[in-house]
């Protein structure tokens, strides 16, 4: 997948353009005001998509491997300390 690859799946996303000053408060109250409307599984999806994007674009899929293996042997450690 490339970086236009991702670009494109993600078009189904809202756009929302709006431009501030840099001292302008309201660009904060904006986004709390959005980030509380979206719900738990959009944040989580959205935060995939943010990392898939990341993962691809710095070309960090081997980083990205190991990372998952040590968190399966975390998960496989704590299953088995559950039974």
């Amino acid at each position: 997948m490339t970086a236009s690859n991702v670009i494109e799946d993600n078009l189904d996303m809202e756009k929302v353009i709006k431009k501030y000053k840099l001292d302008d408060p309201r660009q904060y109250d904006d986004e709390i005001t959005y980030w509380r409307k979206v719900s738990p599984e959009e944040k989580l999806s959205m935060l995939q998509e943010l990392r898939e994007q990341y993962i691809q674009l710095f070309n960090k899929q081997e980083l990205y491997n190991e990372s998952r293996k040590g968190l399966r042997r975390v998960y496989k450690t704590s299953k088995r300390s559950q039974c």
